[in-house]
């Protein structure tokens, strides 16, 4: 067994790597990364690539050609599973291979199996640490640790605000609060999460393309266009959502109100569209969340405007938060800001942010965490 903890966090380190390999690519199931070291060396690795392939540790014990020594050990970014699904139980594997040391980042988030892995592989004789870069594993897999113990989507809101809380100026103009940095890192939140979300208000202002533009690599997740009463289809030609390459990943959302001429006219133009239930004149996000995980699509991330925040706000309906905050003060006393729909009179009437972590691009911060609803 690996006594040096550095030694044990740099493999660990590794591990982790070759999970984020597979970065949005594995929904439903969560990113893992093996590697089996012998000698203080790396002689095998391994990351789940897709759902329903192959597990981490299976493809690296697969690749390993050796004799389990003395102190072969195996590093894993998360408990091995104990039970078979579509693929057998790794601890098998692992008790079979003959390996007596096995490292694990963080324990299954699934309250049925969470800690069996560990169990079945201890009474068989292997030695187990576990918590091992636990923060890091865990938080790579935030739509999934949320998706197996609620079983419901994780609703993730990004917004991008100045000092003073203006998300857009009164004219409704905000390119750019953040600099270059910040709007970059968006785009690895949009290839994690397997769908994202706007606003038809946001479409007609911005035109946006919501892929994920990394390293000359172009990604597209599933595009979600909330247009309550089907306004503005006579520019749906002009905008990029409706005739870049992804197009058929582009899904409008719309209330049972809308006109059928209009539901109709979108049909004719070949978009796909989901027909949800509407309440005092706005779209029952709940109601799209659920047909979301009827789908199995197990994370949504929204990039929204002042009103739609504070709705999915104000109704319980946010889960994490990416908030991006510039070192400007807007100074617009009609500026689009949080709260327009809101009235608060006392501070015990906040909502917060929880479990709060916080990166720094130059000037531009990331705050994410959990939100904590009333």
């Amino acid at each position: 067994m690996i006594e040096e903890p550095e030694k044990i966090i740099s493999h660990m380190e590794h591990a982790t790597y070759l999970a984020k390999k597979a970065w949005g690519q594995t929904h439903t199931n969560p990113m893992v990364g093996a590697v089996i070291v012998e000698g203080g060396k790396v002689v095998s690795e391994g990351y789940h690539q897709r759902s329903g392939g192959k597990h981490a540790e299976i493809i690296a014990l697969e690749s390993y050609k050796g004799t389990p020594k003395a102190d072969t050990t195996l590093f894993i970014t998360l408990e091995p599973c104990s039970t078979a699904g579509r693929t057998g139980a790794c601890t098998n594997a692992i008790i079979t291979s003959g390996i007596k040391h096995v490292v694990i980042g963080t324990l299954d988030p699934n309250p049925n199996h969470s800690g069996s892995g560990v169990t079945l592989l201890k009474s068989a004789g292997i030695s187990v640490k576990v918590g091992v870069l636990e923060e890091v594993c865990r938080e790579m897999n935030v739509i999934f640790n949320h998706w197996i113990v609620h079983q419901k989507p994780l609703c993730a809101l990004k917004i991008a605000m100045t000092l003073d809380g203006c998300m857009a100026a009164s004219t409704g103009h905000s390119k750019w609060i953040t600099g270059e940095l910040a709007r970059n890192d968006v785009m690895n939140w949009r290839k994690l999460f397997p769908a994202i979300a706007v606003s038809q208000n946001t479409v007609s202002a911005d035109n946006p393309q919501l892929t994920s533009r990394l390293n000359d690599e172009v990604f597209c997740s599933r595009r979600f266009v909330f247009n309550r009463a089907l306004r503005d289809l006579e520019n749906y030609k002009n905008y990029h959502l409706f005739t870049d390459d992804f197009k058929l990943e582009t899904i409008v959302v719309h209330g049972t109100e809308a006109s059928r001429e209009k539901v109709e006219a979108l049909e004719a133009m070949g978009i796909q569209a989901w027909e949800i239930s509407e309440s005092e004149g706005k779209l029952d996000i709940s109601e799209f969340l659920k047909l979301c995980a009827k789908k199995e699509i197990p994370g949504v991330f929204i990039e929204p405007g002042a009103k739609l925040a504070t709705y999915m706000i104000s109704n319980g309906l946010v889960d994490y938060m990416y908030i991006y905050q510039s070192p400007k003060f807007l100074m617009d006393q009609k500026g689009h800001s949080l709260g327009v729909e809101r009235f608060s009179e006392l501070m015990d009437e906040s909502v917060r942010l929880i479990n709060l972590k916080r990166i720094h691009f130059e000037e531009d911060t990331l705050i994410t965490g959990n939100l904590q609803n009333f």
